[in-house]
C-alpha cells in the first residue's frame, strides 16, 4: 500500500494464531507495535477494527489534498477526483504571493498518473491536472501536474532552486527563461501538518532521516521519448545544454539528477520543440574555495605531506569524470601546503546510476559535485539515447552494462567505455537505431574522444601520484620532487580539458548565440566574464 505514491501512511495489522501486531509505515521507515493476544485482550481487537472501519480517506493515509464527490467518496479510481489546496497554504511560484481562495485542480484521468514505486524515500508522484474555477483563472487553462514527495527536511526545497534558478536568469539572461520548469505554486506542510501518526508517536527519528511534504503545480511537459525526429532531439538537446550552462554562470547552481527522465520539452505557438530542465531537488549551490581545496586534497590523495606540494588549487568554476542512495561520511582534515583545512560537509553520490559522472562513480568518498561532472553527465544522456532509443515505438530500450548490479559495476563498465578503445566504443552502440548513426558519427564520438582523453589523462595522474607517495614514505626526496614537476603540468593540462567551450566545439555548435547577453565592462559574453559573479 505504501509504494502507491498517494498515500502519505499506511497502517495495517499481522494475525499469526493468537497473537497480534499493527504495523505502520511512511516514507521515513516501518513501525512495528508490541504483540499482544487478542483472545485475552479482545478489546484491543475491536478497537483496531473500529478505528479502520470509521477512518475516512485522509486518516488512511491518502493525501488530504485529494477530494473526491461526497456521493462518492471511496477511492477506487481517480475518475472525478480533484486536488484542492487550502488558501491560506497555497504560495506562488515566481512572484511568492499567497492566494486569495482556494486552488482547485481536476485530476485529468485522460493522462497517466506516475509514481516512483517504492515504500521508503521521496516517493515522487505525478498527477495529471487541469485547473477549474478560481485556480483557472490565476493559472490558465494550459496542461498542468502536480508534483508530490517527500524530500528531506534538511535539504533546500526543489522550489527554492527554481526561484533561484529563474531570478537570476530573468535579471541576466531572460531568453534562456523558457528552458527552466515554470512553476505554477506550490503547498509545503511538516509531519504534524501532514497529520502523519509518527509526529505523534513517541519514537526518535534522525534529523536527517526526517522529511517534509511538498506539492508543486508545474506547466506538464512532454517526455524525451516523445520527440519525433532526430533533429528535434539535438534541438532539445541544445537547448538544456546551453540553459544549464546559463544557470551555473548566473546563479552558481548545478543540478546533479541530469537524466533522460529530467530532460523534457514543450512545443511552442509555431509547433517548435522548446528543451526543458525538470526536477531540481538534488540541486545545489556552488561551494566554497576551501571547499574545493578540501576536496582536491581528498582527490589526489597526498599522503604524507610533502614539505612543497603540486599546486592543486580548485578550478574556479567548479571536475572531468566520474536514482542512488547517499552515502555520507563525517567531516575529515585535510593538509595541502602547509595549511589544515576542514572539510565541512559530507560527500554523497546523487543522480541516476547511467548518467553519473566515472570520477564519482569510482570512490567509495566521492569528490565534491562540479560543473564539469554535469558536462559528463549530459555526455551520457546523449550516448544512452543513441544507443537504445526506439524513434519507432519512443520507447528507451536497456543498457544493461551501465543500469544493471552495483555502483562499482556500473563504473568499471563505463571507464572500459571510455578507457578501453574503439571496440568498446562500437560494442555500446551495437543495437542502436540507423536513425541515430548519423548523431552518433557527429556528436557522440567527438565527444567520446575528449572524454576518453581525459579519462586516460587523469588515470595517468593518478598512477604517478601513487607512485609519488610512494617514494615520499621511504624518504626519497629527489625522486618526489622529480614527480612533482612531472604531475603538476599534468593536473593543470586535465584540468582545462573539460570544458563549456570544449563540450559545444564537440557538437559542431557556437558557445554562445548573438542574443546571448553581454557584460557591459568588457563586451563578452557574461558567462565568460568576472564582472556579473
Amino acid at each position: 500500500m505504501l509504494s502507491h505514491g498517494i498515500r502519505s501512511f499506511a497502517s495495517g495489522f499481522f494475525i499469526n494464531g493468537r497473537v497480534m501486531h499493527l504495523w505502520y509505515g511512511d516514507r521515513m521507515g516501518l513501525v512495528k507495535s508490541c504483540a499482544f493476544d487478542w483472545q485475552a485482550k479482545p478489546a484491543l481487537m475491536a478497537l483496531v477494527f473500529a478505528a479502520f472501519g470509521t477512518a475516512n480517506l485522509a486518516q488512511l493515509g491518502i493525501s488530504p489534498f485529494l477530494e473526491f464527490s461526497p456521493s462518492s467518496p471511496k477511492f477506487e479510481s481517480y475518475e472525478g477526483g480533484r486536488i484542492v489546496l487550502p488558501v491560506n497554504e497555497v504560495v506562488f511560484g515566481d512572484s511568492q504571493e499567497t492566494a486569495s481562495e482556494d486552488m482547485v485542480f481536476k485530476i485529468d484521468t485522460t493522462r497517466r498518473v506516475w509514481t516512483d514505486w517504492g515504500a521508503i524515500g521521496r516517493g515522487t508522484t505525478i498527477v495529471p491536472l487541469g485547473a477549474i474555477g478560481a485556480a483557472a483563472g490565476q493559472l490558465g487553462t494550459e496542461a498542468l501536474v502536480a508534483k508530490m514527495a517527500w524530500p528531506h527536511t534538511h535539504r533546500t526545497p526543489e522550489h527554492k532552486f527554481i526561484r533561484i534558478v529563474r531570478g537570476k536568469l530573468l535579471q541576466k539572461a531572460p531568453s534562456y527563461l523558457r528552458h527552466i520548469v515554470d512553476l505554477k505554486c506550490l503547498v509545503t506542510r511538516n509531519m504534524a501538518e501532514m497529520g502523519l501518526p509518527r509526529a505523534f508517536m513517541d519514537i526518535g527519528l534522525a534529523s536527517e532521516d526526517q522529511r517534509d511534504f511538498r506539492l508543486l503545480v508545474m506547466k506538464k511537459y512532454e517526455p524525451l521519448e516523445s520527440v519525433e525526429s532526430v533533429d528535434e532531439f539535438k534541438t532539445v538537446f541544445e537547448h538544456v545544454v546551453r540553459a544549464h550552462h546559463w544557470v551555473w554562470a548566473t546563479s552558481g547552481v548545478l543540478h546533479h539528477d541530469l537524466s533522460i527522465s529530467n530532460i523534457m520539452f514543450y512545443r511552442d505557438a509555431d509547433g517548435h520543440v522548446v528543451g526543458v530542465l525538470c526536477d531540481w531537488d538534488l540541486a545545489e549551490e556552488k561551494l566554497s574555495d576551501v571547499e574545493y581545496q578540501a576536496d582536491d586534497a581528498h582527490l589526489f590523495s597526498i599522503h604524507p605531506v610533502p614539505k612543497e606540494a603540486p599546486n592543486l588549487a580548485a578550478d574556479p568554476q567548479g571536475s572531468v569524470y566520474p536514482t542512488i542512495t547517499a552515502q555520507e561520511n563525517t567531516p575529515q582534515t585535510f593538509k595541502r601546503l602547509g595549511e589544515t583545512i576542514q572539510e565541512p560537509r559530507p560527500r554523497c553520490r546523487t543522480g541516476t546510476g547511467p548518467f553519473i559522472a566515472l570520477d564519482i562513480l569510482l570512490q567509495k568518498e566521492p569528490p565534491l559535485h562540479r560543473y564539469r561532472h554535469e558536462l559528463e553527465s549530459f555526455f551520457f544522456v546523449l550516448a544512452y539515447v543513441c544507443a537504445v532509443f526506439n524513434p519507432v515505438t519512443h520507447r528507451f530500450g536497456r543498457l544493461r552494462a551501465w543500469e544493471q548490479g552495483t555502483l562499482d559495476d556500473i563504473a568499471m563498465s563505463k571507464m572500459a567505455f571510455l578507457a578501453g578503445g574503439g571496440d568498446f566504443f562500437l560494442w555500446t552502440f551495437n543495437d542502436s537505431h540507423q536513425v541515430y548513426s548519423s548523431l552518433i558519427t557527429e556528436w557522440v564520438k567527438p565527444l567520446w574522444r575528449l572524454f576518453s582523453r581525459a579519462t586516460l589523462k587523469r588515470i595517468e595522474v593518478v598512477s604517478l601520484l601513487g607512485e609519488r607517495n610512494d617514494e615520499a614514505s621511504m624518504g626519497r626526496d629527489h625522486k618526489v620532487a622529480k614527480l612533482d614537476a612531472e604531475i603538476a603540468p599534468l593536473v593543470a593540462e586535465w584540468r582545462k580539458m573539460i570544458t563549456y567551450d570544449a563540450f559545444m566545439d564537440c557538437l559542431q555548435l557556437p558557445p554562445h548565440l548573438p542574443t546571448d547577453p553581454q557584460c557591459p565592462s568588457c563586451d563578452v559574453p557574461v558567462s565568460w566574464c568576472s564582472h556579473q559573479a
